[in-house]
């Protein structure tokens, strides 16, 4: 979190000194050359890995989902006349992030392995606001907001189902470059965090199962 609120800081002092450095009675430049101003829409593809945590009464297990993932976003923006830019974007990817891993009790000796847990990424999105300073035609920005993962989880051999939707927050950073006046391409790093939920199992204590990702993203938009 303070990386983050360092780079928002260095984000938001680069555009209040260009307005302010002129004469109070000299209103600010507009902005020279590419204008960040309107809508977006875009494809993305990237590489996703995980960090769950299955724990029970007695027993845990840590599967670190991994895959390859693509989807589409899109977005708005405004560029104001100290080239400070603030937008809002959306996504949706689909995922093929998965992993199983072996289930050990408290005293660290793993179950068989015909019984391990088994977690699976089908679909992630988020909704996030964007913090950037654009320099002509390139934008690096910070964003963050709310993320949402559809997952798929069960322990080999039982009969429960411990499929659902997290919801958490994600924050990441990146960088857009306008090679043309409508075309940007894109590339970010993103975090999440999902938190926990609990299940209740047959004939056995509650589960915990929490889910943390990272994520490597490349994209292209064709801006309105």
């Amino acid at each position: 979190m303070r990386i983050f609120a360092i780079s928002a800081g260095l984000v938001l002092s680069a555009g209040f000194w260009p307005a302010h450095a002129a004469s109070p009675d000299m209103p600010a430049a507009p902005p020279i050359g590419f204008n960040w101003t309107g809508g977006y829409g875009g494809v993305l593809a990237g590489y996703a890995w995980g960090d769950g945590r299955f724990t029970g009464d007695d027993d845990h297990a840590n599967p670190k989902p991994a895959g390859l993932m693509g989807g589409l976003y899109v977005g708005a923006n405004h560029q104001f006349g100290n080239n400070v830019v603030l937008g809002i974007d959306a996504d949706i990817a689909w995922s093929g992030a998965d992993d199983d891993a072996l289930v050990y009790n408290s005293a660290g000796v793993p179950w068989p392995a015909d019984y391990p847990v088994v977690q699976e990424i089908s679909r992630t999105g988020a909704i996030r606001a964007r913090l950037g300073y654009a320099t002509d035609r390139w934008l690096p920005y910070i964003a963050g907001g709310v993320a949402f993962a559809d997952v798929n989880q069960r322990l080999v051999g039982a009969d429960d189902d411990f499929d659902t939707t997290y919801t958490g927050w994600t924050l990441g950073v990146g960088t857009e470059y306008a090679f043309t006046d409508n075309m940007i391409l894109r590339a970010e790093y993103r975090h999440a965090d999902f938190g926990s939920k609990t299940f209740d199992l047959q004939d056995a204590p509650p589960l915990d199962i929490e889910l943390k990702t990272h994520e490597v993203r490349i994209g292209i938009a064709y801006k309105f």
